[in-house]
């Protein structure tokens, strides 16, 4: 969300409506496939007690694998794009940087990530309240940031809520609706997670993790997994760590990790910076595909034979 501007302004005269879409794939979905921060189902797992290097030791090559697959393609698609290449501009060879401030906010955020009791003991837990330390402080940052900002930068970055509230409204309907479907979920995989293999958790939670929102299922799948071993994903983070010293389970929560990262890109409601890229580059004027177009055009075509590709090397035993 932060780079969706600038790619914009950068190919402003030759954006077309793959630029976004292939932005959507790669930013906002398979590029955070290495670490906790980089997208919200690993995050969650972070949480439960997944060691913060663990997702990169184990899916390194997969993600070197479907970034350069999935990069191949797009350069394949904007090479015959010539649209602005004639046209001269003049560069005065200066960097500048304004807004500097905000990196230090930017920094704020990325540490209070880990301000969570499940990670740090001394960190009080202000339960039954629905937020904690990090959420405050990240609202406060936030809260702050905006107030600061310097309004010359915000209009020229065509900055405004329009997006954020349309997203907020959107995944808090997903939310709400998926939590039934969410539940029935984790009780079938829960009775039947002697005949789910790595095959199965990858298609299943990424198949899943392409209409809802792709956190929570993750951690259901995540929870199966766990239970297939006779561990409990609400036991803390000794029951993860001694869960995650079979091999075996080893293979079932890389398939799910990346099977959700992945698959996230597969629609618009796959994961919340999706939709969110998808309002900002409206609101700036550029055409994007409708969500039935986005399947048919461009991710069944390009992204499901990226993931068959993967399956088949990675998960398929």
């Amino acid at each position: 969300m932060l780079l969706i501007r600038p790619f914009m302004r950068m190919n402003k005269d030759r954006i077309k409506s793959y630029h976004i879409i292939f932005f959507i794939f790669v930013v906002s979905n398979a590029g955070g496939a290495l670490t906790p921060i980089g997208d919200p189902p690993l995050f969650l797992g972070f949480l439960k007690g997944v060691p913060f290097f663990w997702v990169v030791e184990q899916v390194w090559l997969i993600w070197i694998i479907a970034i350069a697959l999935i990069l191949a393609i797009f350069f394949m698609l904007d090479m015959n794009n010539k649209a602005g290449a004639k046209e001269e501009q003049q560069y005065s060879g200066k960097i500048e940087f304004k807004g500097l401030k905000n990196l230090g906010y930017l920094a704020i955020i990325i540490g209070s990530v880990f301000l969570d009791p499940a990670v740090m003991s001394w960190v009080p837990s202000l339960d039954p309240l629905p937020v904690g330390i990090r959420e405050i402080i990240m609202f406060g940052v936030v809260f702050a940031a905006f107030k600061t900002a310097d309004k010359s930068v915000l209009k020229a970055n065509e900055f405004d809520f329009g997006p954020i509230k349309e997203v907020a409204y959107l995944f808090v309907g997903i939310f709400f609706t998926m939590i039934p479907a969410l539940r029935l979920i984790a009780d079938l995989a829960k009775e039947n997670s002697d005949v789910f293999t790595s095959s199965l958790f990858y298609w299943a939670s990424g198949a899943l993790s392409s209409f809802l929102d792709n956190a929570p299922t993750y951690l259901n799948f995540m929870s199966a997994a766990m239970g297939k071993f006779g561990f409990d994903l609400n036991g803390g983070a000794a029951q993860t760590q001694l869960f995650l010293q079979n091999p075996d389970a080893i293979q079932y929560l890389t398939a799910i990790s990346v099977g959700a990262v992945f698959f996230g890109a597969m629609t618009y409601i796959g994961n919340g910076p999706n939709f969110m890229v998808k309002s900002i580059a409206e609101s700036a004027g550029v055409r994007v595909p409708t969500f039935i177009e986005y399947i048919i055009k461009y991710s069944l075509p390009i992204l499901l034979p990226v993931y068959a590709i993967i399956w088949f090397f990675f998960f398929r035993g």
